[in-house]
């Protein structure tokens, strides 16, 4: 038996009780009438997917709307990940003072300028872990990504918290670096 097989015997029945209770309805109680209603609709829709109108339908709306929506997520994405990529580079070519340094108009505005200074303006922070260390740490692999690093931390975070039984304050604080190290 089939998907199409099964969906047709569903309509079928939804059709027959719709029916059924449109004539009870009648006869017995207009209350029926108002029960007969979401069964109809529900034989409507069970018709139209087993007729192959709804798949139809939905090849068609993504052919039209989907390719372009999801190339404008891609753009997007892939925009705000070079974008993520030049601060981070320009943080480490410039000696460490962001774009301030490199003079950049967001950097002029300064606290002594009576402005608010740009978060993207402030020196990286100093790590005094290595990325080896810190994934040996988080016992993963160099290739993990940002997910499976926070993953890690947070299974390890619950084993090794002072608070819990098994906790070790050293061991949280040398985790806790590695996850600093690692999360950006």
């Amino acid at each position: 038996m089939t998907n199409r097989t099964i969906i047709v015997g569903m309509a079928a029945t939804f059709i027959g009780l719709t029916a059924l209770l449109l004539v009870a309805g009648v006869v017995v109680s207009p209350v029926l009438l108002a029960v007969a209603v979401p069964f109809g609709v529900v034989s409507y829709f069970l018709w139209y997917h087993a007729s192959g109108k709804l798949r139809e339908r939905v090849r068609r709306e993504a052919a039209r709307a989907g390719p372009t929506e999801r190339e404008q997520a891609r753009r997007r994405a892939r925009t705000a990940e070079h974008r993520r990529s030049a601060h981070r580079t320009a943080g480490a070519t410039d000696g460490g003072f962001g774009r301030a340094a490199a003079g950049g108009a967001r950097g002029a505005a300064g606290p002594g300028a009576g402005g608010r200074r740009d978060p993207r303006d402030r020196a990286p922070p100093t790590r005094g872990m290595a990325a080896s260390t810190a994934y040996e740490t988080l016992g993963l692999d160099r290739t993990a990504d940002q997910e499976t690093v926070r993953a890690a931390y947070r299974k390890r975070a619950k084993r090794l918290h002072p608070d819990g039984e098994d906790g070790d304050e050293e061991a949280f604080k040398e985790l806790n670096e590695a996850y600093e190290t690692l999360k950006n």
